[in-house]
């Protein structure tokens, strides 16, 4: 399929990208295409990240001991505010 772009400022915007990266008018588009095309499927990406990170969020809290001592016992004093 050939492309043909008749628009002052596409051809404005190529002739300023083609000068500040010294890449042809094609690499150009191909990259600039590839990009926008990733985009588009990052949302999925994303949620299917939030997932796994929370399956692993799951497995390491299952493995965390459980809570044998009292808030009081971690803190450290009794009841009267005195070291045990």
């Amino acid at each position: 399929m050939a492309l043909n772009v008749k628009n002052r400022e596409v051809e404005a915007l190529v002739a300023e990208l083609k000068a500040a990266t010294g890449k042809g008018t094609t690499e150009l588009l191909l990259d600039l295409l590839r990009r926008e095309a990733a985009a588009r499927r990052r949302p999925d990406d994303i949620e299917e990240r939030l997932k796994r990170v929370a399956a692993i969020t799951r497995r390491a809290a299952a493995r965390l001991p459980k809570r044998r001592r009292t808030i009081e016992d971690i803190i450290g004093y009794d009841e009267r505010g005195l070291p045990k």
